[in-house]
């Protein structure tokens, strides 16, 4: 006989809690997770829920292309999953939303995602990023964490549509950036991998993926920048060059601009707070 699959009740995740905030319809949390990858079986969820992975290796089966840099993770109420991290340990943020009153967002809205979603937006990681930041000050006003929350749900209440297929030269021209992220690139050489005019590319990359092609080679830099400020303790200048960025400043620029915290800031969510000083920022002009 199978055994039942565990259904975890509102708000309650497999990691010991650091924060809690209960607010009006949503329920905040920063845990560390407590169970081995090997110890974390199919489970569901009660609620609708976002997951932010900061600190470790997710994995996750939701839908969506895989990043580098924090894992967000959207799971409607009852979607069975093993996302767990692969070494037992990590540190998450979780925003918990009741069934009904997800339900209501939804019917307010253009209606919820029905499956499991990896986001992967700028807008989508700022709103967790901040919420996050938000939530670890400990003294952040209500308003601010529900604002926060909401601008988050909306990623999921409006997925994205595509009503044909995507090309196949733009996953050409992808991987080419995926590949030469830290090397100068211009729209010639991606239109000269992907096989297509450079007025088609760029046409094409507003249309599929809403962005022009020099802000998704700033996307991948940024990617880059968080995922080895996630996983190593080099100093942000180094951090800076690895990712293709001339030095310091401009990655704190972009950062900011793209994350909504400094790339210092985001290392200490990170838990690197031993590791990265206050004026690193100063260039800055399984669930």
């Amino acid at each position: 006989m199978t055994a039942p699959r565990t259904v975890l009740s509102k708000g309650r995740f497999y990691g010991a809690l650091t924060v809690e905030r209960q607010l009006p319809g949503v329920r905040l949390a920063h845990l560390e997770a407590t169970k081995r990858a090997d110890h974390v079986d199919e489970h569901s969820h009660d609620d609708a829920h976002f997951v932010l992975a900061t600190h470790g290796r997710y994995i996750t089966t939701a839908a969506g292309p895989e990043t580098e840099g924090p894992v967000l993770v959207y799971n409607p109420p009852g979607v069975v999953h093993r996302d767990r991290f692969f070494d037992g340990g990590g540190c998450f943020l979780a925003v918990s939303f009741d069934a009904t009153d997800w339900r209501a967002l939804a019917d307010a809205g253009a209606g919820p995602a029905i499956d499991a979603l990896r986001l992967t937006g700028s807008q989508a990681r700022s709103a967790a990023l901040r919420l996050t930041r938000a939530l670890l000050t400990r003294d952040a006003e209500s308003l601010s964490l529900e604002g926060l929350s909401l601008e988050l749900a909306a990623q999921a209440l409006a997925p994205p549509r595509q009503s044909e297929k995507r090309p196949a030269w733009l996953d050409l021209a992808e991987t080419f950036l995926a590949d030469t992220f830290d090397q100068p690139i211009g729209v010639a050489d991606l239109a000269r991998v992907a096989g297509v005019h450079p007025v088609h590319l760029a046409r094409g990359y507003r249309r599929w993926m809403g962005a022009a092609p020099g802000d998704r080679l700033r996307t991948r830099r940024l990617e880059r920048a968080a995922d080895l400020l996630m996983r190593g303790r080099d100093p942000i200048g180094e951090v800076a060059l690895a990712s293709g960025f001339c030095d310091q400043s401009h990655l704190n620029r972009q950062f900011v601009r793209a994350y909504g915290v400094t790339p210092g800031e985001f290392a200490r969510l990170c838990g690197r707070r031993s590791h990265v000083a206050d004026v690193q920022d100063a260039g800055a002009g399984a669930t």
